[in-house]
């Protein structure tokens, strides 16, 4: 056998070997990794986020938003608008469900993977129950650090929970530079495969995904609507010349009609491409 044969043979062997005992030969690819841990208040007004508010305050009276932009690369407050106001989370506290259970023991990665990326509520209600409700809430802000959010006031209605921009664009830093690398590529593996239709057959392409297409993104959407509101948010990381968390969180008058509102939101993240330089998203 010459020694070409050989470490063919060797190569053939070591390979076999890692697929039977699950050894990765080769890294998972994990573009959303940042050395970002110091604390950012995304609060900075600027023209742009002025008129990424105003986009959805004009399409509907008595519509508001909080809007919160990071740059994660710099580790800097890029800008926001009512970043501490309180907005329900709809499915955006999947983020926090699927990081808890993450922390915890035996959590199922394919349900995981459905609850980002599809939104499944069947996996979150699941998750949400097995693992204390409430208290999820409570334990994944004070790891993480929030400062405003809160969990649902009624049991079991978990996208009541409360939340604000920048408490959102907490959550992402925190993936991005604490979070355990294989956890994180886990998270963001999911975000960024989000299809178009979610699990209940809403387009979730609307804010990031359209208002900033060509960019690689990572994103958990949210809609929904409580007793006398409407609730359409739009978060993630998205990528340019630096990696960015983009956050629009909405609320609207019930009897808004989703076109008018995701057509809105899309605007208003539109306008915030010119923030962080003239091209910091191009």
């Amino acid at each position: 056998m010459t020694r070409r044969t050989l470490l063919v043979v060797a190569s053939v062997v070591t390979v076999a070997l890692a697929v039977a005992l699950g050894i990765a030969l080769w890294p998972s690819r994990d573009a959303w990794a940042s050395s970002c841990t110091g604390e950012i208040a995304p609060s900075r007004q600027s023209a742009e986020v002025r008129n990424a508010a105003r986009a959805i305050q004009s399409a509907a009276r008595g519509a508001s938003a909080g809007i919160a932009m990071v740059d994660l690369t710099g580790c800097t407050d890029v800008a926001g608008a009512n970043s501490s106001s309180l907005f329900p989370s709809a499915s955006v506290v999947k983020l926090l469900i699927a990081l808890d259970s993450l922390a915890g023991k035996g959590s199922d990665p394919a349900g995981l993977e459905r609850m980002l990326s599809a939104s499944d509520d069947k996996v979150a209600s699941e998750l949400w129950t097995a693992n204390g409700g409430a208290d999820i809430v409570r334990r994944m802000s004070e790891r993480i650090g929030l400062q405003h959010t809160r969990p649902p006031a009624r049991p079991g209605r978990w996208g009541e929970t409360l939340t604000s921009a920048a408490d959102v664009a907490r959550i992402y830093q925190y993936i991005s530079a604490k979070l355990p690398r294989e956890r994180r590529i886990t998270l963001t593996d999911a975000l960024s495969s989000a299809p178009r239709t979610a699990a209940d057959g809403f387009d979730q392409y609307f804010g990031i995904p359209t208002g900033l297409s060509g960019r690689e993104w990572a994103i958990k959407q949210g809609w929904g609507s409580t007793d006398d509101r409407m609730v359409l948010n739009t978060t993630g990381m998205v990528s340019g010349k630096h990696n960015y968390v983009v956050v629009v969180l909405s609320s609207w008058p019930k009897g808004t009609s989703w076109p008018t509102a995701t057509q809105a939101v899309t605007k208003a993240v539109t306008e915030l491409q010119g923030l962080a330089g003239s091209s910091a998203l191009a």
